[in-house]
């Protein structure tokens, strides 16, 4: 009996993730396909590279603003299947709305939309990964779900998008993608259970926290503020290299959207191979060399716009920042503080990243317009070389590279001593 229990446990545990791997997938893409249609919406919207940025500085403002509204909200209620599937609902309703847009402040208005509904989402799909998830393989299977991202929204995402728009046109692209969304909204309701309230609770009645309490840790600060530079660099780069290629790169759309692809399938590759990397080598070293792997991405459009060169440097640098997120936003907290900080510090690390994130993107916009289109670049470039360097203060987290550092300091001073 406790075997078919077990057998049970362990097939729901992979019915979720594979559900959630494909819902947090095409959820991103709704969120992501407006960088990928911008190109082709640009002159009927009649849309300056600053309004650009304010439209996606908006989107990710509802982001981070909803996510902990709605966390607190499912914390005092103990619900989280409802809100998590009302959530995903409404973001494929107003992912879908977009295509109705007829000027920059529909558009914006829709988008911040699209955001305020998606914020919430992961938080929540992490919550029931975690409950559901066998001892040891919660890091395993949220790996999974972030792999979603690479596989649906970037790698396949921008070849689905452009192709769309190239048969039909930037209206119907909005409706298309949002059916998926729908679809697994749909499956989420008919095959996944509400978290027991025991599981819910176990951990905040174990003892009470201080808000406070998380700053007194370096790592959390030190994340914070690597956490808006991430995010600053990230979103330049996801909301301006479409339109980069196709205006100053003089590329069609479907061929910005296949080079785009080309950097998510190499990205699926770094989004597991990165976080293997900090298993075996810290955390703090994987930051800091593959953050400044990834300022190559920009600076090689920046001076090789047209070249192909340019080109290789984007698909294979492009995904760096992105496949670092796991790390500042989840492995590191959870390895700094007490685990019933655990959760508070992860929702404020990703929010503070997100919001502040968020005026990085809209203020390269509005550079842009003075400096020129190219200057965004810079931006992101000057963003990614800052999480590097802030990642030098950063306490090493991982215990096994602490205990070999441990070890051989023990070593040489039995050496000295001799």
């Amino acid at each position: 009996m406790k075997n078919q229990l077990s057998n049970s446990s362990r097939l729901y545990e992979y019915r979720l993730v594979i559900l959630i791997f494909f819902a947090w997938g095409f959820l991103f893409l709704d969120r992501s396909a407006l960088s990928y249609i911008i190109p082709a919406m640009v002159g009927d919207l009649e849309l300056t590279t600053g309004q650009v940025g304010q439209i996606n500085m908006w989107q990710t403002i509802g982001f981070a603003i909803s996510g902990p509204i709605i966390g607190m909200i499912s914390d005092k209620t103990g619900k989280r299947k409802p809100l998590l599937i009302a959530a995903i609902l409404a973001t494929a309703v107003f992912s879908a709305l977009s295509g109705l847009a007829n000027s920059y402040h529909s558009l914006l208005i829709i988008r911040f939309l699209v955001g305020v509904c998606e914020g919430p989402i992961y938080p929540l799909a992490m919550l029931m990964i975690a409950s559901a998830s066998s001892p040891g393989r919660f890091g395993r299977n949220a790996g999974i779900v972030n792999a979603g991202v690479a596989v649906i929204a970037v790698a396949l995402g921008p070849i689905l998008v452009t192709q769309t728009i190239s048969m039909l046109n930037w209206h119907w692209a909005f409706v298309i993608i949002s059916i998926p969304s729908l679809i697994l909204g749909l499956l989420v309701y008919l095959f996944t259970n509400e978290i027991s309230p025991d599981k819910i609770h176990q951990t905040e009645q174990k003892q009470k926290t201080s808000f406070t309490d998380i700053f007194k840790y370096r790592n959390i600060v030190l994340c914070m503020l690597i956490a808006i530079f991430g995010m600053g660099g990230i979103w330049i780069f996801y909301s301006y290299v479409p339109l980069f290629l196709t205006s100053v790169g003089q590329m069609s759309i479907e061929r910005m959207g296949m080079i785009m692809s080309a950097m998510g399938i190499l990205g699926i590759l770094t989004t597991i191979g990165i976080p293997m990397f900090s298993d075996y080598f810290g955390r703090k070293k994987t930051l800091i060399i593959f953050a400044l792997l990834g300022v190559l991405a920009p600076l090689g459009l920046y001076f090789f716009p047209v070249s192909t060169f340019g080109i290789i440097l984007l698909m294979l640098f492009g995904g760096m920042l992105g496949t670092l997120t796991p790390i500042f936003f989840n492995v590191i907290p959870q390895e700094t503080v007490p685990p019933h900080l655990t959760a508070t510090s992860v929702a404020i690390i990703i929010g503070v990243g997100e919001i502040f994130g968020s005026f990085i993107v809209g203020g390269s916009g509005a550079l842009a317009d003075v400096h020129g289109f190219s200057f965004v670049m810079i931006v992101s470039a000057i963003a990614t070389f800052l999480v590097a360097i802030i990642s030098f203060g950063l306490i090493e987290t991982n215990q096994r590279v602490k205990k070999s550092s441990t070890s051989t300091v023990t070593v040489e001073k039995i050496a000295e001593t001799k």
